[in-house]
């Protein structure tokens, strides 16, 4: 038996599915190959030389096929049952056991290719389509060869005296083939490779040059890519992912319990939409993973709702059928045509790419036909980039009396009533997507978390007393995307701009604090007992003139980074090129607002602290003047370097 060492969760699972339908894939008999003999070794008298040449060269063709013989023997097994050593009839002429001596190491490797491929083909604990098509393969070509050879050593049957050496001059012309086949059914065999781990393996000897082994291989592949790629033409034409073997890299969960799909799923790096499919990361060949996105996308484009949803979408368009474009059915009859198995890899993932361009401008048209995509992007806009809730958001905070109170005294009912008041009934007329949004509480200071992203690396900062956030310091968003519009919303773009939203709160909160400062030293006048008075003026003017600037900045980024991404999206014509050109609004507005560089975030971050702790009874104004003086200088620094 192969020692099973540490099995992984999806092996183990595999094998309680294989284990209910093993009897109709597999036999279980045991090897018809090198069986074992239970009489001993005969002892021959009165044999003369050549005939037992004559009849050694017989058996040594017969153990060739895959036969003991009575007088040549596997006398000793390893721990995986392969052969480690032959024993020959010691009654033999010395002359003849020197002879058969040259022939261990070939006929060790002939028996345990044909063993482990035998082992391959007929397992029943880890049988793989893959892994038998590729022994299979590589079991023809060695019975090629040695078939050959018997087949023109019998055509010079006349030169008796030489048949020995014919054969082992033959033989070993051939071994270097041998021993490099052995080797790859030996690790499919011990190390018990399945489906695209057979696949890659083969890719990889392939296309070691260097190793001084160079053998055609490409007929060994395509008999295992011909599976692989039948299993990839299964998924796209008729949305079926693998429930037999349980060795293509996306597994059907229709035979696999609740608990299973959880435990598979959280092992996996590569995750679906669709619950009817698992991603197996192990089982995608190395050279197909950076294809495998595509596949999981033709996947998805499968699931039966969405295929419903998606002829109920074209039977209401009545100008699909006259304008020419391309339907669902239409996208499918190009790849249902298609023998996939004949298909090399160049040409599967052609296939692949092309399809996954049809069904992504397919899916763009049916949803932007059906619903009101632009709205919901306009509305996204306008509440993560423009910041156009901040000021309703901070007014019902004021209101609810909770905008400057420490986090751990807000609970869920203030923020989703926060959530109603601003996102809810009010704005459904001039904003009906926002309703999908609500606020939450991110106890992440914003500026480390954007410190964190940026790819200067993380954003050091100095270990602090451990204090309770405000609620304005910590109020964030969640999007809760409805299911017909979820593909062409990019949630990294979302993820990307939330930040955006939780500074405009903070700056609105920012102008209202320096409002309320300047309001109660308005109309004091300075004297001998009021010296700061002065000076307080000049820095709450600084830093609401500060505040404005920023926020004007802002607003002309946001108008051109907007107006580019229009000019973009005009030109999309497929699901992918949507998504993306979100995902480059989202990069270059955060770039124009300069928080990705960590000298801006501070900045900004270090104006804000000011204005915070300006009215705290330990606060120093000349201190705060000498850092306000600091982010200036800072500031105009940072713009001559740049």
């Amino acid at each position: 038996m192969r020692a099973a060492g540490h099995m992984e969760q999806w092996r183990e699972t595999r094998k309680q599915l294989l284990n209910k339908s093993r009897g109709v894939l597999v036999c279980d008999e045991p090897s018809p190959l090198y069986m074992s003999i239970p009489t001993p070794l005969p002892q021959l008298h009165n044999v003369l030389p050549e005939e037992q040449e004559e009849m050694v060269f017989t058996e040594l063709k017969l153990f060739l096929v895959g036969h003991q013989t009575e007088n040549i023997r596997i006398e000793e097994f390893d721990d995986h049952l392969l052969p480690t050593s032959i024993v020959v009839n010691i009654s033999f002429d010395p002359y003849i056991r020197s002879q058969l001596e040259r022939f261990h190491e070939i006929l060790i490797t002939i028996s345990t290719i044909k063993i482990c491929c035998y082992a391959i083909i007929h397992d029943a604990v880890t049988y793989s389509p893959i892994g038998a098509a590729v022994s299979a393969t590589i079991e023809k070509k060695i019975n090629g060869f040695v078939n050959h050879i018997c087949t023109k050593l019998s055509a010079l049957s006349a030169e008796t005296t030489q048949q020995m050496n014919n054969l082992f001059r033959e033989m070993h012309k051939i071994h270097e083939s041998l021993t490099f086949y052995c080797g790859i059914v030996k690790t499919i065999y011990l190390e018990q490779l399945i489906g695209g781990q057979v696949l890659t393996l083969i890719d990889s000897k392939r296309r070691d040059v260097f190793s001084g082994h160079i053998q055609d291989l490409d007929d060994v592949f395509q008999a295992g890519w011909a599976v692989f790629a039948r299993s990839i033409g299964r998924l796209v034409c008729k949305f079926e992912a693998d429930y037999l073997n349980y060795e293509f890299v996306i597994w059907s969960t229709k035979q696999i319990d609740e608990n299973h799909r959880k435990r598979l799923s959280a092992t996996q790096t590569k995750h679906t939409k669709s619950p009817k499919y698992v991603i197996i990361d192990s089982l995608c060949p190395k050279f197909f993973l950076k294809y495998l996105d595509i596949l999981v996308r033709c996947a998805e484009f499968g699931d039966a709702s969405k295929a419903e949803n998606s002829r109920r979408m074209l039977k209401k368009s009545p100008e699909n059928g006259v304008n020419g474009k391309e339907s669902v059915e239409s996208v499918m009859e190009d790849v249902r045509n298609v023998d996939w198995s004949h298909l090399d890899v160049n040409t599967t993932i052609r296939m692949l790419g092309q399809f996954s361009r049809k069904e992504s401008a397919c899916l763009l048209r049916e949803i932007t036909n059906a619903t009101n995509v632009d709205q919901a992007m306009r509305d996204i806009h306008e509440l993560l980039i423009r910041g156009s809730s901040a000021h309703d958001v901070m007014m019902n905070a004021l209101k609810a009396d909770i905008l400057s109170k420490p986090v751990d005294e807000i609970g869920n009912l203030r923020m989703k009533k926060l959530t109603m008041d601003v996102l809810g009934a009010a704005a459904e007329k001039h904003h009906p997507f926002w309703k999908y949004f609500s606020f939450i509480i991110d106890r992440q200071n914003v500026f480390d978390m954007m410190g964190q992203r940026t790819r200067h690396g993380s954003h050091t900062t100095e270990p602090k007393e451990a204090v309770t956030p405000l609620l304005f310091e910590c109020i964030s968003v969640k999007m809760d995307c409805p299911i017909d519009i979820e593909p062409i919303i990019s949630s990294s773009a979302v993820f990307t701009l939330i930040p955006i939203f939780r500074i405009w709160i903070q700056l609105h909160v920012a102008s209202f604090t320096i409002a309320n400062y300047r309001d109660s030293i308005r109309g004091l006048m300075p004297s001998s007992s009021q010296g700061d008075i002065v000076m307080k003026k000049h820095l709450m003017h600084a830093l609401d003139a500060e505040i404005s600037n920023i926020k004007q900045k802002w607003t002309g980024y946001v108008d051109v980074a907007i107006s580019l991404y229009y000019e973009r999206v005009a030109k999309a014509v497929s699901l992918d090129e949507y998504t993306e050109c979100q995902d480059v609004l989202a990069r270059e507005v955060t770039k124009m607002m300069g928080i990705t560089e960590l000298s801006h975030l501070e900045n900004i971050k270090d104006i804000l602290n000011i204005i915070w702790i300006y009215d705290n009874d330990d606060s120093n104004l000349r201190d705060l003047i000498a850092d306000f003086e600091e982010v200036q200088s800072r500031a105009r620094m940072d713009y001559v370097v740049a």
